[in-house]
């Protein structure tokens, strides 16, 4: 990305065409294998690879961008804290602690990996690897070589798709949706004279397209929530790109509530699973609306309690063997599991890419984000690749504060030049004002 004019604020998209550097195709390569093995490790595919060649390419994708840092990094720093995650990663391997740490673990790894990596071009990267990768397991369903059977329940008829877990078809999707529509968009620039040139949207049928498919995840997976988010995500971005109607102001108190919303999601949502009581009729419905997930929480929050570094928690989705319990809030899980310390620089961290989009009026990745922290309530998304790409958008909000700060020195700079030369011409005529009068 080339940005250029910090006087009329625009930003210039490099325009190089399929020109990829080096660096870049060791990350793409390892962000499609990790794709891969998430899909193949979420689907009826996971018997025929088997769990260990999972484990290898997740290992090896671990690799690939250790590898990435090591050779592309000019920054010593950022090389160190490249070699304390490795470090880490041995500790957790040694300690058998593989399901809490290695996964916070792999995520830094490519986060540092993604640096110097164009955000669009992961987006799109990762459009087209996930579209492929969802579309084959629910293609080899429809046509019925390979089906799973249908989980029945109360009159409630659902749909795996392939999939592992019956909303998993549609959680996924939800990313693909927030991709396409991101790469579909680019930001204003300018055209000849400073004029603002056209702005290049997504088209209505890629939209009526998204809309349908997710309409029809919905018919056959009964899956409301996911369902909710991506239609929410393509109302927003309707009316705010397509309408051109600001929803997300970027002064005043207006952008702090906006760009504080993880933190105030994440305040909101243990302040309600922490006081849940089941006796209060209000809350007792809207826990049986978000099929037990408040209360599950609460059981979590009141057994292991909120600890700086966090603990093991122990979950069990079969109910043959024991009684259910898993914690779907990503908020609560991310506290209790990683702690009180990991989860503070998580908001941070989504916090600084919140405050960029909206400081430079990126209106989709605003809205994607603001959905994903709403999602978050419900659903542990925070920190999977797969199923939110905005989590590698942290470099791209970098540069734009960094581009906004050049901005504003430039600014100053210049009112300070003319305030001088407005001084120095009043000097001059005092002083040719005194010469007349002598």
């Amino acid at each position: 990305m080339v940005i250029n004019n910090y006087r009329q604020g625009s930003i210039k998209f490099d325009m190089r065409g399929v020109r990829v550097s080096a660096e870049e195709i060791i990350f793409y390569t390892g962000l499609i294998l990790w794709l891969a093995q998430f899909y193949i490790s979420r689907t009826v595919f996971l018997d025929l690879f088997g769990g260990r060649l999972i484990t290898a390419v997740r290992y090896f994708c671990m690799l690939i961008f250790a590898l990435k840092i090591f050779l592309t990094e000019k920054n010593v720093h950022l090389k160190a804290a490249a070699v304390f995650i490795t470090a880490a990663a041995v500790f957790v391997v040694v300690q058998r602690q593989v399901n809490t740490g290695m996964p916070l673990i792999q995520v830094l790894l490519m986060i540092f990996a993604a640096r110097d990596v164009s955000f669009r071009r992961i987006c799109k990267v990762s459009l087209w690897t996930c579209t492929a990768l969802w579309v084959l397991p629910v293609m080899i369903d429809r046509v019925g070589i390979l089906q799973l059977e249908r989980d029945v329940y109360k009159q409630r008829v659902r749909e795996f798709l392939n999939f592992n877990y019956v909303s998993y078809a549609s959680i996924y999707f939800n990313n693909i949706i927030f991709c396409a529509l991101y790469v579909s968009t680019e930001p204003l620039r300018r055209g000849k004279g400073g004029r603002a040139a056209a702005q290049k949207t997504a088209p209505w049928s890629l939209i009526l397209l998204l809309t349908a498919v997710c309409t029809w995840l919905l018919i056959v997976t009964d899956t409301t929530f996911p369902f909710a988010v991506g239609i929410l995500f393509i109302a927003l971005y309707v009316i705010s790109v397509k309408f051109r109607i600001r929803l997300i102001p970027n002064k005043g108190t207006a952008k702090k509530l906006v760009c504080s919303c993880y933190a105030v999601f994440a305040l909101v949502t243990y302040l309600m699973c922490k006081n849940y009581n089941w006796r209060i009729p209000w809350q007792k419905k809207l826990d049986d609306f978000s099929h037990s997930r408040i209360s599950l929480a609460f059981l979590g929050i009141r057994d292991y309690g909120v600890h700086l570094l966090g603990v093991q928690i122990k979950e069990n989705t079969d109910v043959s063997v024991g009684r259910y319990f898993y914690i779907d809030s990503g908020y609560i899980k991310n506290l209790l599991g990683y702690g009180l310390i990991v989860f503070i620089m998580i908001i941070l961290y989504y916090t600084i890419i919140m405050y960029a989009a909206v400081l430079e009026n990126d209106k989709v990745l605003a809205i994607w984000l603001f959905c994903m922290a709403l999602y978050s309530i419900f659903n542990n998304l925070l920190l999977s690749v797969s199923e939110n790409t905005a989590l590698l958008a942290i470099w791209y909000a970098v540069g734009l504060l960094k581009w906004n700060r050049k901005k504003v020195r430039r600014g100053r700079a210049e009112l300070k030049k003319y305030r001088m030369s407005l001084l120095s011409g009043e000097q001059a005529g005092k002083r040719e004002q005194i010469e007349r009068t002598a």
